[in-house]
């Protein structure tokens, strides 16, 4: 199965809220980062290994919908997948939106990833998660 076939099932995946399915794509060691500064940890926080990272894969599954979300390029260099992403992202606790785009890099190992970095806005996601904290105590 070539890489893009994986990227694809991981992402019909994750649009199904589909953790197992998501997990089995993911080498125990593997690494999963959203790449940004520290000050907005624990947005970024880099996790490692497969049982620091299904709770919180886990977590991102039941707060955001990602199923509005599409593929617009995929370029593959060696065992290194760069996939860049844009849609709405929903928030399920209001159903709000996000629109957004992002940059996946994903390295395989053994036809495993062993590392997924997802660059995006965070700053946007810092203040859209800032404003849904203000909604739910103001």
């Amino acid at each position: 199965m070539a890489y893009q076939d994986i990227i694809q099932e991981l992402y019909d995946a994750r649009s199904n809220s589909d953790l197992e399915r998501m997990m089995g794509f993911l080498h125990p060691d593997g690494v999963f980062h959203i790449v940004g500064s520290q000050q907005l940890s624990p947005l970024t926080q880099r996790l490692e290994g497969a049982d620091v990272v299904r709770p919180v894969a886990g977590e991102l599954l039941r707060d955001w919908d990602m199923s509005q979300v599409e593929n617009v390029d995929v370029h593959e260099s060696g065992d290194t997948v760069y996939v860049h992403r844009r849609g709405n992202v929903v928030y399920t606790p209001d159903g709000s939106a996000l629109n957004t785009e992002f940059i996946d890099k994903l390295t395989f190992r053994d036809g495993k990833i062993v590392e997924y970095l997802q660059f995006l806005d965070t700053y946007a996601v810092a203040r859209f998660m800032a404003e849904k904290a203000e909604q739910a105590t103001g």
